[in-house]
């Protein structure tokens, strides 16, 4: 198939992504990962500022949909902060000279806990700027990336060594993409 597939939509086979209220092109990207990565990173932005804005929703967004569940605000906060954080580590892992550079952390992590807080206190339209920064930087320096820095390794601290590649799909962009499905749920749509 010349497309990609996401959390939040389909791919046809002619490389066009089929998504509420327009088609995104995809095909091309298959020779490219970083392209690839870095382009469904920034979709996953846009999506959530298309979901935000909605004027039926913004009761929604400071509301959890269950009792332990996070509210569309608290996603949006620790999305802000998780992009953040998992590009310092790839950093880390592209400058490290010798050992594996050593990434990861606890649930219960400081600040990490502070993104989920600071998106439940703050502005829906300051954290989707905080956003699009956070994405954009991120797709920059995905798109930037040579081949040997995408295979440098480091040391999760529970899934063991994985590479840079890995580290911007899963802990990046296959992440963001679950929290944007996450989002859809908290906002019911």
């Amino acid at each position: 198939m010349e497309g990609i597939s996401t959390a939040q939509g389909a791919t046809s086979r002619q490389g066009r992504r089929q998504e509420p209220g327009r088609t995104v092109m995809t095909a091309g990207w298959k020779g490219n990962p970083a392209e690839v990565q870095a382009r469904r990173l920034e979709i996953v932005a846009e999506e959530m500022a298309r979901l935000f804005r909605r004027p039926e929703v913004a009761w929604l967004l400071q509301h959890a949909p269950a009792v332990h569940d996070w509210s569309a605000m608290q996603i949006l906060g620790h999305m802000v902060e998780l992009i953040s954080y998992w590009r310092s580590h790839v950093k880390g892992m592209i400058a490290a000279a010798g050992e594996p550079y050593p990434i990861g952390r606890a649930a219960e992590a400081p600040e990490r806990l502070a993104g989920i807080e600071h998106g439940a206190a703050g502005d829906p339209e300051e954290l989707l700027r905080r956003l699009e920064e956070e994405v954009r930087a991120a797709a920059a320096d995905i798109r930037r990336m040579t081949a040997e820095e995408r295979r440098r390794t480091g040391v999760h601290v529970k899934k063991g060594r994985i590479a840079v590649s890995e580290v911007i799909e899963r802990l990046i962009v296959a992440h963001a993409e679950e929290h944007l499905s996450q989002v859809q749920a908290a906002l019911r749509l």
